[in-house]
């Protein structure tokens, strides 16, 4: 009779090589799918040009449990930027990361990007990675010529306490009064 366990570790394996990450998304520096998503700008936005800052708050870590029986549960963060223009290439200046506290964590970028119409771009902090708290946030500051419409910036945070799963999203939130 013939085993069964043969295809069970060959459905298991494939499963598991399958669901493997993308390289891009387990990049060290988080930067995810910036270096394939986001080319260097050939030349400046036209003026008049609409430039915004995007507060997009995220959390590494969340506290679960009350009382005595209280613990932390570490989340995986995917921050994306997406350009809902059709027509508009959208310039990403700065993707930055901080802390609860307000310090700045890590700087995504070296150089400004442009992402071009109707392409996502993602920036990753690992599970490991708790530096930001539970109060940790992303600014993201964009350019394009007026009349583009902007971009939709989320977040979506996902991990496990013991034998329970959490995913959650947040939506950035353009600041008004985000200076130089």
């Amino acid at each position: 009779m013939p085993s069964r366990a043969a295809p069970m570790v060959a459905l298991a394996a494939s499963w598991l090589l399958g669901c493997s990450p993308h390289p891009a998304a387990t990049a060290r520096d988080g930067s995810a799918s910036a270096a394939t998503h986001l080319k260097p700008m050939a030349t400046g936005v036209a003026e008049p040009a609409i430039r915004r800052t995007v507060y997009v708050p995220v959390y590494s870590s969340i506290s679960l449990g009350t009382g005595v029986k209280q613990s932390t549960a570490e989340l995986s963060v995917t921050m994306s930027v997406r350009n809902v223009s059709r027509r508009h290439p959208l310039l990403l200046s700065r993707v930055a990361y901080y802390d609860s506290a307000g310090a700045l964590v890590r700087q995504y970028l070296s150089q400004p990007g442009e992402l071009a119409p109707l392409a996502t771009v993602e920036f990753i902090v690992l599970q490991k990675d708790t530096a930001g708290g539970p109060g940790a946030k992303f600014l993201v500051s964009w350019e394009g010529p007026a009349g583009i419409d902007e971009p939709i910036v989320e977040a979506v945070m996902v991990g496990l306490a013991g034998n329970i799963g959490l995913a959650f999203t947040t939506s950035g939130r353009a600041l008004t009064n985000d200076g130089p």
